[in-house]
């Protein structure tokens, strides 16, 4: 089984890579923002950390974590910010790197791709055969959020200003996935990538 990591900046395509290439191979994929909902979960490994940083009131009736509530809380407080992503980003690892070894020793899949916008910066690249990056231009990306989530230019700047730039996510992926010219060419990209592992 081959386990590739997808990365890319907010709006470059993911999602839609990561669709395709459930149709195209056989696979299993993991998606570090779901991940990350499900440990958060009331009773999940954070839920200590969540009540003794955001008090009793950290979650909402149905076990989920009070959103609303945490980020009003983090909001200007970088202590509590810092303090919060440091409990989250090691207990989602964790969880990941113990699916992709469960996943190994299953030998289910051909493949397993693993998703995180924060791949690089986490070390993934230690636990991935290889990392793809998934681009798109800039404009495009722009037009994408402004669509598909009501984004002015001004917030999704501020979201790809927080993200590696172009050049660094291409330094440590061996393979660039360009959806900048729409879907049947990203398949096309895809499927020709895929037949190279035979």
């Amino acid at each position: 089984m081959r386990v590739i990591g997808i990365t890319g900046g907010v709006g470059a395509g993911k999602s839609t890579v990561l669709s395709m290439l459930r149709e195209l191979c056989s696979c299993e994929v993991i998606m570090s923002d779901d991940v990350a909902k499900e440990i958060m979960a009331k009773g999940g490994p954070l839920t200590d950390e969540s009540i003794r940083l955001f008090g009793n009131e950290a979650y909402l009736s149905d076990g989920s974590l009070n959103k609303p509530l945490i980020a009003s809380m983090i909001y200007g407080d970088g202590a509590l910010l810092k303090e919060w992503n440091a409990a989250v980003h090691p207990a989602v690892n964790r969880e990941i790197f113990d699916r992709i070894e469960r996943a190994r020793e299953s030998r289910t899949y051909g493949f397993l791709f693993v998703e995180s916008a924060l791949l690089i910066e986490n070390g993934y690249d230690a636990v991935c055969d290889e990392l793809w990056y998934v681009y798109a231009p800039e404009a495009v990306r722009k037009e994408r959020l402004r669509l598909a989530r009501g984004y002015e230019d001004s917030k999704t700047e501020s979201i790809m200003q927080s993200q590696l730039d172009d050049a660094e996510f291409r330094k440590h992926c061996a393979f660039v996935v360009d959806t900048g010219d729409g879907i049947e060419n990203t398949r096309r990209i895809l499927q020709n990538k895929l037949a190279e592992y035979g």
